[in-house]
């Protein structure tokens, strides 16, 4: 069996590795040539899989290890008898902790306190709830936004303009462009203008969910601030958005070990499955990290740096604004590539002598004992 799969996903050779011969590719490079006797595709976002590409392969199994489909073009896969998977919630705990992150430090350099502002997460499924429930843990007032769920009976929800009515809005949707409710620019002129002067957009969702031009429009005029993971567009980013954002990072909400792992697994148990196959055991054992809380006051600043690096990601973005117009995409997805290691809060045994600050960190997913 060959098995084309993105080079960049964790677990391959732990997993599909044993049933056939891996072919790892970069996933912008794949094209129809290289699975002209491959039998598996494996991939993430960045590899479109649609007629153009499958056509006329061998490829019987699409299996991508992300949560979100819009790059699979699913209606025809099914109608060659293709099947697909995906890896729904595989990194929501990474994803949400991320944005929390994100959010933080744009709050840091807004000059606002974070427990002071209302946030309106408009979708509540696996990420935008996880995030629900860390702010919350923080004391921080949240409301949520979500029509998929209203219309199957979910209480305690509110419209889509009192979310956008919150001092922060944080966009956690999938990008679709049919249906009752398509996301696709959901974001645009009519709902930035419905915000509080000066409020926060955060994007760690699908950058096309929001409109890049009239976001460009609004944050150039102060009437919007925006902390995005994702982009309008990418991997070609607009230079002058990224100039103007309080917080950039290069689409890496979602890439911790263990969110990544996750994926893998998940596409891996869904190949097994349809294939007959035993899967096999799982031997990967990543151990866990830890950090001594040094001051208790600047504990939440100080966990969120050092599982997140988003600080060290916005850096990297700034950088990657002076390339050349033709070197932005290729810099974009080095970023993508190259990133540190990173392990959910659940992954990190954390020493802090105060009691307050202990509970306060054992509440958002830590282990948490005295030094």
């Amino acid at each position: 069996m060959k098995i084309v799969i993105d080079r960049n996903i964790r677990g391959a050779e732990d997993t599909f590795g044993h049933h056939g011969e891996l072919i790892p590719m970069d996933g912008r490079s794949i094209r129809k040539r290289h699975l002209a006797d491959a039998d598996l595709l494996v991939i993430r976002t960045a590899t479109h899989a649609d007629a153009e590409l499958l056509n006329g392969t061998p490829v019987r199994f699409v299996g991508t290890t992300s949560i979100g489909t819009d790059h699979l073009d699913i209606p025809w896969l099914e109608a060659q008898g293709i099947r697909w998977s995906n890896a729904p919630g595989c990194n929501a705990d990474s994803a949400a902790q991320y944005t929390l992150a994100m959010i933080w430090l744009a709050c840091q350099r807004l000059g606002r306190n974070l427990l002071d502002q209302r946030v309106g997460i408009i979708g509540r499924g696996n990420v935008g709830s996880r995030l629900n429930r860390l702010l919350d843990a923080l004391g921080v007032e949240t409301v949520a936004n979500d029509p998929p769920l209203a219309d199957r009976g979910v209480d305690g929800l509110v419209s889509r303009a009192d979310a956008l009515a919150c001092d922060i809005v944080s966009l956690h949707v999938p990008l679709t462009r049919e249906g009752p409710y398509p996301t696709y620019r959901m974001i645009g002129p009519g709902q930035l203008s419905r915000m509080p002067h000066g409020g926060l957009l955060v994007n760690a969702a699908r950058g096309n969910v929001v409109d890049g031009a009239a976001l460009l429009d609004a944050v150039g005029e102060g009437r919007a601030q925006a902390a995005l993971d994702v982009w309008p567009g990418e991997p070609n980013l607009d230079p002058e958005l990224l100039h103007r954002t309080v917080v950039a990072t290069p689409h890496v909400a979602g890439y911790s070990d263990d969110g990544k792992r996750n994926g893998t697994y998940m596409v891996y148990d869904e190949f097994c499955k349809w294939s007959g196959q035993s899967p096999h055991p799982r031997g990967h054992d990543p151990g866990r990290q830890s950090l001594t809380i040094t001051e208790p006051g600047r504990a939440l600043e100080q966990v969120l740096e050092a599982t997140c690096f988003v600080q060290r990601h916005d850096r990297a973005m700034r950088a990657l604004a002076e390339s050349t117009p033709d070197g932005i995409a290729p810099a974009f997805d080095r970023l993508r590539k190259d990133y540190p290691y990173r392990r959910d809060f659940h992954a990190w045994d954390v020493r802090c002598d105060d009691a307050a600050c202990a509970s306060l960190l054992n509440s958002l997913g830590f282990a948490v004992g005295n030094s």
